[in-house]
């Protein structure tokens, strides 16, 4: 698993072309609603319905990581779910959010304990600028909400 905390894309560009209506509407939700922190359930509903099939993560795997022992095809790992947990339009029409994503991942060996595989993570600087998570839009652009690469968290839940 992998969770991002109050991550958001760069707006240096305006957005609101390739926004959709719904996104729009959520937006106006957020607003409406005195920009509080929780979302009554109906909306919540409707903004996850909303946001989560636009979201994309995954993992840009770096040499060290394979050389660490990482046997994932070469090349990205796409997330196998993602799920939103906050959300809020406070920088403006693409919002920020925090979700999780879970990735399936395998190595050369196993890994005895929580503290081998922390290891492993330091060795390869905890993956972190390898993990993009962000905003697909029906345009095929993409914006990134982990530019800045800050509230990433890794936990590894073996089967």
């Amino acid at each position: 698993m992998a969770r991002l905390k109050n991550g958001s894309p760069d707006l240096s560009e305006d957005p609101a072309p390739i926004l959709i209506p719904t996104l729009i509407q959520c937006e106006g939700l957020w607003k409406d609603r005195g920009k509080r922190r929780s979302w009554p359930n109906n909306q919540w509903s409707f903004v996850r319905r909303t946001i989560e099939p636009l979201l994309y993560a995954r993992i840009e795997p770096e040499p060290e990581h394979y050389d660490g022992g990482l046997l994932n095809p070469r090349g990205v790992i796409q997330a196998q779910a993602i799920e939103l947990s906050s959300v809020s339009f406070e920088n403006g029409p693409i919002p920020v959010i925090s979700a999780y994503a879970q990735f399936q991942m395998t190595f050369d060996r196993a890994f005895a304990d929580t503290g081998e595989f922390y290891e492993w993570q330091e060795q390869t600087d905890w993956m972190d600028w390898a993990l993009c998570f962000g905003f697909r839009f029906e345009d095929g652009g993409e914006w990134d909400a982990t530019w800045e690469h800050g509230g990433i968290d890794f936990e590894i839940v073996t089967p």
